[in-house]
């Protein structure tokens, strides 16, 4: 760590190991530098305070300071944060607020400062710090601060200024500037990121064999499962190190407690105890203690479990094994050895990369040993592909804008936002974010919080609040689940509380698969009741035993979800009190344990291998389910109802309204017509519903499971919007998010650029156009390889209200760098088509093209006019390319492709 230096627009570890040793230690002009800042600090600290003028303090402390970096003294006019002017030389707007004021309240006004002037940064001083703002990232708070008296003790804080803060640093974008010092960082990030997913696929093997009996009668699954536990745990407490939030400044806790100083102990060669010190290390992480002046928080939650964890317990692991873990966790391999990661500089979302690279590997047992294999398979089932956080954050904010807009801080805590195919949980984080800075400001505006005194505790507190009230997430993968609990609990990380609690909100599950309660009074079949079925059945509706269950969820299940959602996470007590409640919630014998197995059972006879059950035989489930009168024998109903269970279980059925009734019900325990989620967010799934790949026995078990699968798919009246052949399960994903979000709700999902085009989404196409406003559909290439995918591949990023209807579509196509998606002159620029082009274009299917300018789209039109066959041909694929080695932006020919026509696939003609 570098004294004195902060921020996260540059990582800590880029300036240490690579930025100062190039500039050389021994420059002179650097040395004169920190003789003049050493002098210049002695003066301004001296003549200014707390009771100094704005005016004062610029005077004194701004303008020497920026002359000394080379800058020319700015013109500065009042302004209401205090005065504010533009560097001429270098273009930098300058803001000089209050001694007392944090640098952090200004970042706003500096935001608009900077877009107003068209300046790329903006510099913030109070006379005692300053502040480097990003000026083109105008949705993040993202700079780099230097706090002078801190920073002259430290020779590389002073570097750091004078080659970040320099007037030839500020200016352009080549070699040796800012702007390509951040994006040098950046890549060295990704590779420090890249070198920890390294290290965990390293480590993970060895510590799961380790965990495994010699005999391996769990398999390899158990034992790996809980050996990325132990992963997670480490990764948890040195993010936490690194931030401060356990008590690294107790010299016993660092001494004896900190994996950082397990892992320097690693290195000594001949010592032991490492297991048993780590072990030490997780139980006092689960249990806190307080002694003394040394107070360590309890982590609670099943991270730090024993209960979820026997076989870390139990076994006792090799201290050699122990030491690789550790190196590799801790340290990366360079050309001149291993270096120290700077969990300091890693953000949250990251771990979500690291969490790809595991998916690509499933374990195997093989001679006592427990090796990873190389497959894509585990990954593409759960669909987890690591989303860049530019466009993370770009997608959530043009999704929640509207939400948030105008309203008040409980009106913003009262939203209720899913990710129902949430992975690693980068989307939630960055709602997390979003949604408590939203807040933020709401609060001040309400004068309920001071812009000037909002504190980095406060903040937590909102993002905790946040994080329990309005976030919630789904995904078929519980090791998903687990790293997603982790990323939201490192966001809403207090030093003094323990973990927020998550449980109630974030589930594994397949979100597609399930029940509604009104699916419950109908038999599981796309075909009517017949008179005979009717007959069999005993009744027109099964027994759903509507009234009960009303009195149930209003009197016991409502009250509860919400106190725990209400309840602040800040004593051990109250999240154990949370965990008690829906422990008892969702126990077998819970207020709506009746219900939850009848939805299992429904769904179960759709999902049934081989000749699905007689609905007679359902009937008589759904009644044992909900205490009706049976008439089978009991222990045959029984068996068959257990049976139906592990079919729907192995499945991951997962019951929305039952789930989180809070969301659909209203006080009266009564479905409301209005339910629903506030919005709906994320990357689902893009990949095919089919069974073709893997070993054979693999492709037998895949085959079974997608054919029932596709079953259940084809007779729900929650996916009538489904073309013919093989289904993609982002198909599914955004249907399943229109029925979530409620009727004036939000819907912002990362598709597949066959939504724009495909025959099979023609529906879905047609729906969005008809049942919902699409304000942002852009389109971007993926040749720079966002996502580890074909580098052909196009997806389409797209937020919309669910309601209305779009007679015009602005759009655009063919990004292929998704930090341009905010930039202040976007390129390639917007464009609009309107409803009636698109009718004309193709009118059966309303395919929408892919046009990257004016030009292009003014082509498209002339060809498909002047072509009126290609006009009626449904779902034509317009793609525009350049001439290889071309010195000019224009396109240079058009490809028209048709994938249902055999005649003419394809058409290609120079422009």
């Amino acid at each position: 760590m570098i004294t004195g230096f902060g921020g996260d627009l540059i990582s800590h570890a880029y300036v240490e190991q690579e930025l100062l040793p190039a500039m050389g230690r021994h420059d002179a002009a650097l040395a004169a530098f920190e003789k003049q800042l050493a002098r210049w600090w002695r003066q301004a600290s001296r003549s200014l305070g707390p009771a100094s003028s704005v005016r004062s303090i610029f005077d004194v402390a701004v303008a020497p300071l920026l002359q000394m970096l080379g800058h020319e003294r700015p013109v500065c006019a009042p302004h209401p944060a205090g005065l504010c002017g533009t560097v001429s030389d270098s273009g930098v707007v300058l803001i000089t607020v209050p001694w007392t004021t944090p640098l952090g309240t200004a970042w706003r006004d500096a935001i608009r400062q900077g877009i107003g002037a068209d300046a790329s940064w903006a510099v913030v001083c109070n006379g005692r710090a300053l502040r480097i703002v990003d000026c083109t990232r105008a949705w993040t708070r993202v700079g780099i601060e230097f706090e002078f008296e801190s920073l002259l003790a430290s020779p590389k804080g002073v570097a750091a200024l004078w080659s970040l803060a320099g007037a030839g640093a500020m200016r352009g974008t080549a070699a040796g500037s800012l702007r390509a010092r951040v994006v040098a960082s950046d890549t060295h990030a990704a590779r420090v990121c890249g070198s920890l997913g390294d290290g965990v696929l390293e480590a993970l093997p060895r510590l799961a064999g380790a965990l495994a009996s010699p005999s391996l009668p769990h398999g390899a699954a158990g034992p790996l499962d809980q050996a990325l536990t132990v992963i997670y745990r480490i990764l948890f407490l040195l993010f936490a190190e690194a931030r401060g939030a356990v008590p690294v400044w107790h010299e016993i806790y660092r001494d004896a407690y900190t994996i950082g100083c397990l892992a320097k102990r690693a290195g000594t060669p001949g010592i032991t105890g490492l297991w048993a010190a780590l072990q030490a290390i997780s139980r006092l992480a689960h249990t806190g203690c307080k002694a003394g002046d040394l107070d360590v928080t309890a982590f609670n939650g099943r991270l730090f479990s024993p209960r979820h964890a026997p076989l870390v317990e139990r076994r006792r692991v090799p201290d050699a094994v122990v030491r690789e873990v550790l190196l590799a966790l801790v340290t990366e391999r360079t050309p001149h050895g291993r270096r120290p990661i700077s969990y300091h500089d890693l953000g949250v979302e990251q771990l979500g990369s690291v969490y790809e690279r595991v998916l690509e590997y499933e374990p195997h047992a093989h001679d006592r040993r427990i090796a990873l294999t190389r497959t894509s398979l585990e990954r593409k089932a759960t669909g987890s592909f690591y989303t860049p956080r530019s466009i993370t954050g770009f997608l959530v904010r043009r999704t929640l804008a509207p939400l948030v807009d105008g309203k008040t801080a409980d009106q913003i805590l009262g939203l209720r936002v899913v990710d129902p195919a949430m992975g690693s949980g980068a989307f939630l984080v960055a709602a997390c974010h979003y949604l408590a800075d939203q807040c933020e400001q709401a609060l001040i505006h309400e004068g309920r919080w001071s812009a000037g005194e909002v504190t980095g505790a406060d903040r937590a507190t909102l993002r905790r609040q946040v994080a329990e009230r309005c976030l919630y997430g789904v995904d078929l993968n519980p090791t998903a689940v687990q790293l997603a609990r982790l990323s939201m609990w490192l966001t809403t990380l207090a030093a003094d509380r323990p973990l927020t609690f998550l449980d109630h909100h974030l589930a594994a599950g397949n979100s597609l698969l399930g029940a509604r309660l009104d699916d419950l009074a109908r038999p599981p079949s796309n075909r009517r009741l017949t008179r005979s079925n009717r007959r069999l059945i005993g009744v027109n509706r099964w027994p759903l035993l509507d009234d009960q269950l009303g009195e149930v969820v209003a009197a016991r299940v409502l009250p509860a979800r919400l106190q725990m959602a209400l309840t602040p996470s800040d004593s051990l007590d109250a999240v154990k009190t949370k965990e008690h409640m829906l422990m008892s919630l969702q126990a077998d014998d819970g207020p709506i344990a009746r219900w939850s197995l009848a939805a299992d059972l429904w769904c179960a006879a759709r999902l049934w291998p081989g000749p699905p059950p007689a609905p007679g035989l359902v009937a008589e489930w759904i009644a044992a389910a909900t205490g009706a009168q049976t008439t089978m024998p009991g222990a045959r109903l029984r068996e068959s109802m257990r049976e139906a269970r592990a079919i729907a279980r192995r499945h991951g059925a997962f019951h929305w309204e039952l789930a989180f009734p809070e969301v659909f019900f209203d006080d009266q325990g009564r479905l409301a017509p209005g339910g629903g989620f506030d919005a709906v967010l994320g990357n689902p799934p893009w990949d095919m519903m089919r069974a073709d790949a893997g070993t054979r026995e693999d492709r037998a078990a895949a085959k079974a499971n997608t054919a029932a699968s596709a079953r259940f798919y084809r007779t729900s009246r929650d996916y009538s919007l489904q073309g013919g052949g093989h289904t993609n399960r982002y198909q599914l994903f955004l249907e399943r998010a229109l029925r979530l979000a409620k009727p004036s709700g939000r819907i912002g999902l990362i598709l597949p650029s066959g939504i724009a085009t495909d025959h099979g989404s023609a529906l879905l196409r047609k729906h969005l156009l008809d049942r919902t406003t699409i304000e942002t559909w852009v389109g971007f290439d993926n040749r720079r390889r966002i996502f580890p995918i074909h580098r052909s591949m196009r997806f389409v990023v797209m937020a919309a209200t669910n309601s209305g209807r779009t007679d015009v579509l602005n759009l655009r196509c063919g990004l292929t760098d998704p930090d341009a998606l905010d930039a202040r002159e976007p390129s390639p620029a917007l464009l609009t088509i309107s409803r009636s082009r698109l009718e004309a274009w193709s009118p059966d299917h309303l395919a929408i093209p892919e046009v990257a300018d004016a030009t292009s789209l003014a082509i498209v039109s002339g060809i498909l006019v002047r072509v009126p066959r290609l006009a009626e041909a449904a779902g034509w694929n317009v793609r525009f390319g350049r001439e290889l080695n071309a010195t000019d932006d224009r396109p240079h020919f058009v490809r028209l492709t048709n994938p249902g026509s055999r005649l003419l696939p394809i058409i290609e003609g120079k422009l």
